[in-house]
């Protein structure tokens, strides 16, 4: 076994450019798969790009949820790659992300300017004359339909976050079926809000390892750490970092991550 420190910090972007990573939605009882660049959420609204042009294409293929089937991704990723070409060279657009829901994509590009962005998007759809679809372009300075469409909440985010730190366990050879101590770092604004906390039954089967008399530093100054054995498999995230995460929040605090041990 080797110490590993997981701590909520953003990792390397997995396509070649950006920040990309996928989560899903429900909403109205149906699934939303988003694709998103969270890298942009640190820089927008970015100034030089205004625009955003947004194309909605009918799916083929969906499944029984509305989502693409396995034979029908690969054309949808070519497609996505054309109108990102098209559009980057006709327009300085950059792809934000897409959405996927009841049988309908939408790509988000934000762009420096509209013009012929039709005949771009014309262009970048002329291999897929089979797909109906549509396209609009508006000015977008706040970059609203990039928050509000494609960015994840902060539950969502930090779903994300926990997600790729087990996905690194994982990756490095761990089977996330063995028990072991995890480490649990949370903020807090004030003693008597950290009390609070403490004293909710969902923290009770913790054990405290840290909890300083003395205030730190900035926003959160009062430190707790606790710990509890328990296997950090996918299942986790809802189960326990979650919950932490929002009673965190409840009682004024700040859920600061996690460590353990990576077990092959």
């Amino acid at each position: 076994m080797a110490l590993l420190t997981l701590i909520s910090t953003t990792v390397s972007g997995q396509q070649n450019q950006g920040d990309w990573d996928a989560y899903l939605l429900e909403v109205n009882k149906k699934p939303v798969s988003i694709i998103v660049d969270l890298s942009l959420g640190n820089k927008a609204p970015i100034r030089e790009r205004p625009f955003v042009i947004i194309i909605r294409t009918t799916l083929r293929y969906p499944d029984k949820n509305g989502l693409p089937s396995s034979i029908e991704t690969p054309l949808l990723d070519e497609m996505e790659d054309k109108l990102v070409e098209q559009l980057a060279k006709n327009n300085g657009a950059i792809y934000t992300g897409r959405f996927t829901q009841r049988g309908l994509r939408e790509f988000y590009f934000y762009a420096l300017d509209t013009i012929q962005f039709v005949s771009a998007v014309k262009q970048g759809m002329a291999a897929f004359s089979e797909y109906k679809w549509l396209t609009q372009a508006k000015e977008d300075k706040s970059w609203t339909n990039y928050f509000t469409v494609l960015y994840p909440s902060p539950e969502d985010f930090e779903k994300i976050q926990n997600r790729r730190l087990i996905d690194y366990l994982h990756k490095q050879g761990d089977s996330l079926v063995a028990s072991r101590k995890v480490d649990h770092l949370l903020m807090f604004k004030t003693k008597s809000s950290r009390d609070e906390f403490l004293r909710n039954a969902g923290v009770s089967a913790f054990t405290i390892t840290a909890m300083p008399d003395k205030a730190g530093d900035g926003e959160f100054p009062y430190l707790l750490h606790i710990e509890k054995d328990d296997v950090p498999d996918y299942s986790y995230i809802d189960r326990v970092l979650i919950p932490l995460w929002q009673l965190a929040r409840k009682y004024h605090g700040r859920y600061d991550g996690w460590e353990t041990y990576l077990v092959k």
